[in-house]
């Protein structure tokens, strides 16, 4: 690849990924005017830069670089920059490894308010994932995150009070949250409503509705569901008895990788 193939590789990717953060500029735009973009200490310019340092798309990969890009465009109040520079910090990329540097600027960016961010921070509290592990700080980002209608979240905060983690056990507030994402298409929120439905967990026992939402759940191809559904057809719960239709969503079950699923047929 030319020198001059090269530039305009890289300057294709600054466009490609600085439009989608907002940043605009003419196709016919040259590493000058990046460089000067940059240097002017224009915030996405410099996120994109770091990013494309760090991925070495259209030019030499260098870590090193890509942390400082990212962190000017972090010290600027961006974001998703803040959050990226709190992971390079968690895995020691082109910086030293550092825990509390890396909470730091999780924390930065969270704060600003965007609900995937606070989701994201809420998974690397729960889960100890480059940060230490502590689940009263999950629930609080999760929440957050939840009410501002973040599905994934609102599932998560749900499996809390659903477990007892971070928060007392509570199964109304479980179904509460789980109902918020099921209402979103969550499939997973719509399996754990239907078990918990044929659990009587938080709800009267009711084998109809435990099947209705096992359907929800199994359309979308979540393999516990289908095998829910493939014994509550072969033991009439809920539903007619028909053991062909059984043997149907046992073997759709096992068809995505849920073993005792398949030890029914």
């Amino acid at each position: 690849m030319t020198l001059q193939t090269q530039q305009q590789t890289f300057i294709y990717k600054v466009m490609v990924v600085g439009l989608s953060c907002g940043l605009t500029m003419s196709a016919t735009a040259d590493l000058g005017k990046v460089s000067t973009l940059v240097n002017n200490g224009i915030a996405t310019a410099q996120a994109t830069l770091g990013h494309i340092y760090l991925t070495g798309e259209g030019i030499s990969q260098d870590d090193v670089k890509a942390f400082e890009r990212t962190k000017e465009a972090a010290y600027r109040g961006r974001a998703f920059s803040q959050y990226a520079l709190g992971e390079m910090y968690s895995n020691g990329t082109g910086v030293r490894q550092n825990d509390t540097k890396a909470i730091e600027w999780y924390e930065k960016a969270a704060k600003q308010g965007n609900a995937k961010i606070q989701y994201n921070l809420g998974t690397l509290y729960q889960n100890g994932d480059g940060i230490p592990q502590d689940v009263y700080k999950a629930v609080e980002w999760y929440q957050m995150s939840a009410e501002k209608g973040f599905a994934p979240a609102q599932y998560n905060l749900a499996t809390m009070y659903y477990e007892g983690q971070g928060v007392s056990q509570d199964y109304a507030e479980a179904i509460k949250w789980l109902r918020k994402a099921a209402a979103q298409g969550y499939a997973s929120a719509q399996n754990n409503i239907g078990d918990m439905y044929e659990t009587g967990k938080g709800v009267e026992l009711n084998d109809t509705k435990a099947a209705e939402w096992y359907l929800k759940a199994a359309n979308q191809e979540i393999a516990e569901a289908q095998n829910s559904l493939g014994l509550m057809y072969f033991e009439g719960r809920g539903m007619k008895q028909d053991k062909a239709k059984s043997q149907e969503w046992y073997s759709k079950s096992c068809d995505n990788g849920y073993q005792p699923s398949c030890d029914e047929l």
